[in-house]
């Protein structure tokens, strides 16, 4: 397997990892990547770099409003930089992202924003450390329709624009307004003979909304997995993750435990696959009373790697703690697809569908779909200078109720970047 292929299937395995909620994330084995890690920086590597870019466009429902959602030109500026650095045996990344949005009507200024860091360190030749935390800024599911590539571990940038992270499916919630997350976690990965791998993790994780119509909440949460593999090309495993979460101004939490198992394949020298099953059980104290469901919970993904393409098509169904005492259960499918068409450009595309369903018990039950489309070009005039354009489209609908308009839009770019080439 290439060294770029490597990096990015680590990347993509790391991100699901960092970026999932809590219930997709156990289903991902930490100790399957130590050996990769390892010797994806046995070379002493470093990089940092910024890429600033400016967009003109225009929208057609930039906050998925249901009412008063007029249409609007926008002016938009961003910035997005990483600094790496690989060490023989540590590596660490810090991957930062905010973007300004001016629309020329009632809207006014909007932001949305991201920063997380990464580090895994070798103490022997058995166990790896690893940790990661961060915060994000997040105004009506904005962060899950940009091209963010945010590598979960050090990489040097390729040349153009590197092939695309899976950004997880955002909070049912965070449609209806603005939303904050503040994350950390740690663990270690653990080689317990020849084939076995053993990796235990913990964390917490905090929600918070401007509405106060939503309640802000906390979430703790471990993960345990042990894994063998079969082959050269096969790895199984089993999984246990338990959550437990605690919502402000009353004494409601939810607790949610799902053991599961996983298999992770290499299909060919291009074509990866990954899968798992598990089944979630789930208590609910609301108001003074519990309730009990189990559900099933599974995962899988595939993946082809070429030195100019990256294809991934992935599902998941899973259970989670939301806002307002819900058990929300989300069901989601999607594509990323990216390809260096030559030299100079590279196109993206991406899209997904996401179900909502709530637990019989909340007030308002609704169960909501949306569905995300994007696209991106770019091409590079020169060294640091790369202009392209930009288009997307996301929309809301639900069983019952009005839905919002669908949000259509598009927009020109230019991108200059400082720092390292790759």
């Amino acid at each position: 397997m290439d060294k770029t292929r490597k990096h990015w299937l680590l990347a993509s395995a790391g991100a699901v990892a960092l970026w999932s909620s809590p219930g997709v994330a156990q289903t991902v084995s930490e100790s399957e990547m130590a050996e990769d890690v390892m010797e994806a920086t046995a070379v002493r590597r470093n990089a940092t770099y910024v890429d600033l870019t400016g967009s003109l466009g225009y929208s057609t429902n930039p906050l998925l409003r249901t009412l008063d959602s007029p249409s609007s030109v926008f002016g938009r500026a961003s910035a997005r930089g990483v600094h790496m650095w690989n060490g023989e045996l540590s590596s660490t990344s810090v991957s930062a992202f905010v973007e300004g949005t001016t629309y020329f009507n009632e809207y006014g200024l909007k932001s949305i924003f991201s920063l997380s860091g990464d580090t895994q360190r070798q103490v022997s030749e058995r166990v790896q450390l690893f940790g990661s935390a961060g915060v994000s800024g997040d105004i009506a599911g904005q962060l899950s329709n940009r091209f963010l590539y945010v590598p979960s571990l050090p990489d040097v940038p390729v040349e153009g624009e590197p092939p695309p992270v899976t950004v997880d499916d955002p909070d049912i919630f965070s449609f209806s307004g603005r939303q904050y997350r503040v994350y950390a976690q740690g663990g270690a990965a653990i080689r317990t003979s020849a084939r076995g791998n053993l990796s235990v993790s913990g964390g917490a994780q905090r929600i918070f909304y401007t509405d106060e119509f939503f309640d802000d909440y906390t979430t703790l949460f471990g993960n345990g997995a042990y894994n063998h593999s079969l082959s050269d090309r096969t790895t199984v495993g089993f999984n246990v993750g338990i959550r437990r979460t605690d919502y402000e101004n009353s004494s409601d939490s939810s607790t949610i435990i799902n053991p599961g198992l996983s298999v992770r394949t290499r299909l060919s020298e291009y074509w990866d696959a990954s899968a798992g099953i598990g089944v979630s059980f789930s208590d609910v104290e609301r108001d003074g009373g519990s309730s009990n469901s189990t559900s099933l919970s599974f995962n899988g993904s595939i993946c082809n790697t070429t030195e100019y393409d990256r294809f991934c098509g992935r599902v998941a169904r899973y259970d989670n703690s939301s806002s307002r005492s819900a058990l929300v259960t989300t069901t989601s499918a999607g594509v990323d697809w990216f390809r260096k068409l030559d030299e100079a450009q590279t196109i993206q595309l991406s899209a997904s569908i996401v179900r909502y369903s709530t637990d019989g018990e909340l007030v308002d039950n609704f169960e909501t779909n949306h569905f995300r489309l994007a696209g991106s070009y770019s091409r590079r005039i020169s060294g640091r200078l790369s202009a392209g354009a930009d288009v997307g489209v996301r929309a809301l609908r639900q069983e019952e109720g009005p839905d919002p308009d669908t949000d259509v839009s598009g927009s020109l770019f230019v991108r200059y970047r400082l720092g390292d080439l790759g």
